[in-house]
C-alpha cells in the first residue's frame, strides 16, 4: 500500500550545454554540412582519412617486420661530461657569485643577473675559503671523485680536496698541460680511451689571485648500440591496399549514385520523360540529379503543350471555319439576291443593307481574331505607363451608358478609393473593362442595376474591380469554361443572339499581360460577378 502511494520522481532536469558544448556541436554541423554539400570536399577528404589509414598501416606493418641487433661498446663520453661540466659550474661560481663579493664591489647589473635569490641576501656571505669550496663541490660537482685545488700564483697550495696527495703543484707544468682547456671537452677528446682531465682557471676569488684546479678520470661506461632493419617494401604495399581499399570503400556510395544518374539519362532518353532520377544527398550529384528531373519535367511540359497547341490549332481552324463561314454565306446569299433582275428596288436596297451589316460583324470578327491573336504572339511588347483606375473606369461608364440605357439597365459604382495607380497599358486595359462592362450589358437578363466595385491595396498589393449582372441560369461548368476562346453561353453560336467567343479570352489574355487574375463565380442562381485582380503601384 505504501509503494502505491509513493509520489513518482520528479525527472531529473537535464543539464544545459555549456557554450564551448554549443560552439563545438555548432562547428561541426557546420562542416558536416559543407561537406556533404561539395563533392570536392568529399573526395579531398576521402583522400585525406584514406592517406592516414595507409599511414598508419605502414607504421604498423614496418614495426611489425622490425628486427634488432644489439652491439656493445665501451665509451667515456658520460664521464667526460660530468667531469667538465663540474668543473665549468665551479669556475662560474666562484667567479659570478655575489656570496663571495664585498658589497661595495657589486653592481646594479650584478644583482640583476643574480642565478638565487639567496645571492643578494647579506646574511649569506662567505668570505671563508675552506668553507666556501666545501659548498661549491657539494652543490656542483657530479662525481664523487672530483679532485679540486686553490693555489696562488706560485703554486701553494691553499685549498684542496682529501683525495689529493700533492702539498704543492708545479702551476706551469699544469698549465702547460692543460693549455687550451676545450681540448678536454666532449668534441676534442677520444672517449674509448681517456687519461686524467685537468682544468685550470686562473681568477680573483674572496679578494686573492688564485688558480683553480680540477681534476679526475672519467669512469668506462658500458653502452648497448641497438641496431634495426626494417622491410618497407612489404610496409608500402599494404598501405597501398589500405588506401585503395579504403577509397573504394568510402566512394562506393557516390558510384553507385552516379550509375544511377546514367541509368536515369538512358531511360529518359528512349522517351520515358515521366522517369524521374532518385534525389539523395545535398552535393553536385544532387544538384545534377535535380536538374535531369527538372530537364525531363520541362520537356514532358513542352511535349504537351505542343499537343495542347497542336489540338488547339485543329478546333481554332475548325472554329474560325464555322464563324467566317456562316456570315460569308450569308453575304453571299443575300448579294446574289441583290443581283436578281426580278426583286424591286426597296428589296435590293434591304439585302444589301443586310449585306453589309454581315460584312461589318465578319470585319469585326476577323478583328477580335487578329486582337487574340496578337495577345497571345511572344512578340507582343506592350507599352506599359501610369494610370489612374478610377478615372478610366469613370470615362469608360459614360460612354457606355447610352449602351446600358437601350436595355433599360442602370450602372451603379462602388469605389472604396479613388487614388489607384496602375502601371498598364492603356489601350488594352480599356478594351478589358470594354469587354466587360458591354458582356454584362448584352447578357443582363433583368433590370437589375449593373454593380462597379472597386478596392484599394490588399495583402498581395493588387487593386480589385468586380462586375455583378443579373444573367439566365448557369451551370458551374459553364463558369469554369467561361474564358476558353470560342466558348459561348449560347449553344446555337448564331451571331444574334452571342458575340464571336473571343472577347472574354482576350480579356483573360490582356489580364495576364499584366501580371493580374481573373475569374467569374456564381453569386446566385441568376446573378453572377466577374473579378479582375492588376498589381498597382499607389494607393491612398
Amino acid at each position: 500500500m505504501k509503494n502505491r502511494l509513493k509520489k513518482p520522481r520528479k525527472p531529473v532536469a537535464k543539464k544545459p550545454d555549456s557554450r564551448l558544448d554549443q560552439f563545438f556541436t555548432s562547428l561541426d554541423n557546420f562542416i558536416r554540412a559543407k561537406i556533404s554539400s561539395n563533392i570536392q570536399l568529399e573526395l579531398i577528404f576521402a583522400v585525406a582519412f584514406c592517406l592516414v589509414l595507409a599511414f598508419l598501416a605502414y607504421n604498423i606493418t614496418f614495426n611489425m617486420t622490425r628486427k634488432v641487433t644489439y652491439q656493445q661498446s665501451i665509451s667515456y663520453e658520460q664521464g667526460i661530461d660530468d667531469i667538465s661540466s663540474s668543473a665549468e659550474d665551479i669556475a662560474e661560481r666562484m667567479l659570478n657569485d655575489l656570496r663571495y663579493k664585498e658589497e661595495e664591489d657589486i653592481t646594479d647589473e650584478m644583482r640583476q643577473n643574480a642565478r638565487y635569490p639567496s645571492e643578494n641576501n647579506p646574511d649569506s656571505k662567505q668570505f671563508d675559503m675552506h668553507t666556501a669550496m666545501e659548498n661549491l663541490i657539494e652543490d656542483f660537482s657530479r662525481t664523487s671523485t672530483l679532485k679540486v685545488l686553490v693555489t696562488d700564483l706560485s703554486g701553494n697550495m691553499i685549498y684542496k680536496t682529501e683525495n689529493v696527495m700533492e702539498n704543492s703543484v708545479d702551476i706551469f707544468n699544469v698549465i702547460k698541460s692543460a693549455y687550451d682547456i676545450d681540448f678536454y671537452r666532449r668534441d676534442n677528446i677520444d672517449s674509448q680511451s681517456a687519461g686524467e682531465l685537468v682544468f685550470v682557471y686562473p681568477m680573483n676569488f674572496l679578494k686573492r689571485d688564485i688558480y683553480l684546479i680540477i681534476k679526475d678520470t672519467p669512469i668506462a661506461d658500458i653502452q648497448t648500440t641497438p641496431t634495426y632493419s626494417y622491410n618497407s617494401s612489404l610496409a608500402l604495399f599494404i598501405a597501398f591496399l589500405f588506401f585503395i581499399s579504403g577509397f573504394l570503400i568510402l566512394t562506393k556510395n557516390k558510384m553507385d549514385y552516379i550509375q544511377e544518374l546514367s541509368n536515369t539519362v538512358r531511360i529518359i532518353s528512349t522517351g520515358n520523360l515521366k522517369y524521374t532520377a532518385p534525389v539523395k544527398g545535398n552535393d553536385e550529384l544532387t544538384h545534377l540529379a535535380k536538374s535531369i528531373n527538372i530537364m525531363a519535367r520541362d520537356i514532358d511540359q513542352k511535349i504537351e503543350e505542343e499537343r495542347n497547341l497542336e489540338k488547339t490549332k485543329q478546333e481554332l481552324i475548325t472554329n474560325v471555319s464555322h464563324d467566317l463561314r456562316t456570315p460569308l454565306t450569308s453575304i453571299i446569299g443575300y448579294l446574289g439576291l441583290a443581283k436578281s433582275k426580278r426583286i424591286s428596288p426597296e428589296q435590293k436596297d434591304d439585302y444589301i443593307e443586310i449585306a453589309y451589316s454581315k460584312s461589318e460583324r465578319l470585319k469585326q470578327l476577323i478583328n477580335e481574331l487578329f486582337e487574340y491573336t496578337k495577345l497571345q504572339s511572344p512578340d507582343n511588347k506592350p507599352n506599359f505607363t501610369a494610370v489612374n483606375l478610377v478615372d478610366l473606369l469613370d470615362q469608360l461608364i459614360e460612354e457606355m451608358i447610352p449602351m446600358a440605357e437601350e436595355k433599360g439597365l442602370t450602372i451603379s459604382k462602388n469605389i472604396a478609393t479613388k487614388d489607384i495607380v496602375l502601371y498598364a497599358d492603356v489601350p488594352q486595359i480599356v478594351r478589358l473593362f470594354e469587354n466587360l462592362i458591354s458582356n454584362a450589358i448584352k447578357y443582363s437578363h433583368t433590370d437589375e442595376p449593373i454593380l462597379l466595385s472597386v478596392k484599394g491595396l490588399d495583402a498581395s498589393s493588387f487593386a480589385t474591380v468586380t462586375l455583378e449582372n443579373a444573367i439566365d441560369e448557369i451551370s458551374d461548368e459553364e463558369i469554369t469554361r467561361m474564358f476558353e476562346r470560342f466558348y459561348r453561353l449560347e449553344k446555337s453560336r448564331s451571331s444574334e443572339t452571342g458575340g464571336s467567343g473571343l472577347g472574354l479570352a482576350i480579356s483573360e489574355s490582356i489580364v495576364h499581360m499584366h501580371g493580374g487574375q481573373i475569374y467569374a463565380e456564381k453569386i446566385s442562381e441568376n446573378r453572377i460577378s466577374i473579378t479582375v485582380k492588376l498589381p498597382i503601384l499607389t494607393s491612398s
